[in-house]
């Protein structure tokens, strides 16, 4: 089933902040949950009771949703460990041949949950849809391995991926980048690091709903639900966006250091000061992400550094859809427009 096809564009350009709005099928304006969605997040009688502390172990228990693997093609899938201790699952499709380009793949979670089992079924379809390597990176969870040493360890990979590239079937020079959620954070991140170094082995960046402006305590502006332009369930989506605020302040209490602060651009990269040296970029959010008033602030800051970069919103979503693949048509979608992006690039 060709789900591009369900899926309506139209292009909205209002100054620096041109994106490409993907409808909810069936709907011809924004403002709208998705039904699927909508389901999702509305209380049931037995979820109705508000839980006083959410602790770690509680908050990681929560991560990801009921995926599907859609993969049409058949798939070489592999685990390794470089470096002593990082972990990494690689995909490709079996029939692969010749050096091809890699999406070095980075999970949300927070900082501090998501593991490679959380984006199996996603990373099975990037693989699946394009003649192209995926390494799932398996980096440092907080608070165990706070900032900045998850960090270090995608970066790691990314350095491992490019030495052992030609064993590995990838051209190394054809490095790509991609993350959801805080793996967006971690992917841009990353690729800063990348050319502070002066390594510059990243080519392209795909960031899924990225967290981009960390230590606001989900507070203020940026998480003023009144600014998602809703037409219908104005109380159902604002309290959605409250409940993901609240646990903004313990998220950066658990991913950094007293002595570290959230300001710096390996934590907060619309704060980066040589944004002009990243590779093209595709930025994609929900409709009703609470992250997405911090996304349209680092497309607007990627395009006045003359950046390349597409933004695409996917009407009616909510924070990590990209997890329903397989029951979302928008989450293949995804998949399908993150392949396309980087073969494009790298061509």
């Amino acid at each position: 089933m060709n789900y591009n096809k369900e899926l309506q564009m139209l292009k909205n350009k209002t100054g620096s902040s041109e994106k490409w709005i993907k409808l909810v099928p069936g709907y011809t304006e924004s403002g709208y949950l998705a039904p699927e969605i909508k389901r999702q997040i509305t209380p049931s009688e037995n979820n109705k009771e508000e839980v006083e502390e959410v602790t770690l172990e509680m908050a990681r228990a929560s991560m990801g949703w009921p995926s599907k693997d859609i993969a049409v093609n058949s798939l070489k899938i592999r685990n390794e460990i470089f470096d002593h201790n990082i972990s990494v699952r690689i995909y490709q499709k079996t029939d692969l041949t010749g050096l091809v380009p890699v999406i070095v793949f980075l999970h949300g979670g927070g900082f501090f949950g998501g593991s490679l089992d959380n984006v199996e079924h996603p990373c099975r379809v990037l693989a699946d849809k394009g003649d192209i390597i995926v390494v799932s990176v398996d980096y440092g969870l907080a608070p165990e391995r706070k900032y900045p040493e998850g960090l270090l360890d995608c970066y790691r990979a990314v350095k491992w991926i490019y030495e052992h590239a030609e064993s590995l079937g990838i051209d190394k020079n054809k490095i790509a980048i991609a993350g959801d959620s805080a793996g967006g954070n971690l992917s841009i991140a990353t690729t800063l690091l990348d050319r502070n170094l002066g390594t510059n082995f990243i080519k392209a960046e795909v960031l899924l709903y990225a967290t981009v402006k960390r230590g606001i305590n989900g507070k203020g502006e940026l998480w003023d639900a009144s600014k998602l332009e809703m037409k219908e369930d104005a109380e159902l989506i604002t309290n959605y966006v409250a409940g993901f605020a609240g646990l903004d302040a313990k998220v950066d209490n658990w991913y950094m250091t007293p002595n570290v602060h959230e300001s710096i651009p390996f934590i907060t990269p619309v704060n980066a000061k040589n944004l002009e040296l990243l590779p093209p970029t595709l930025v994609a959010i929900g409709e009703f992400d609470p992250l997405r008033l911090q996304n349209n602030i680092l497309v607007e800051k990627l395009r006045e550094a003359k950046v390349p970069t597409e933004y695409i919103q996917y009407n009616g979503m909510i924070h990590a859809f990209m997890d329903q693949i397989g029951n979302l048509a928008q989450a293949e979608d995804l998949m399908e427009e993150t392949v396309n992006f980087v073969l494009k690039v790298m061509n």
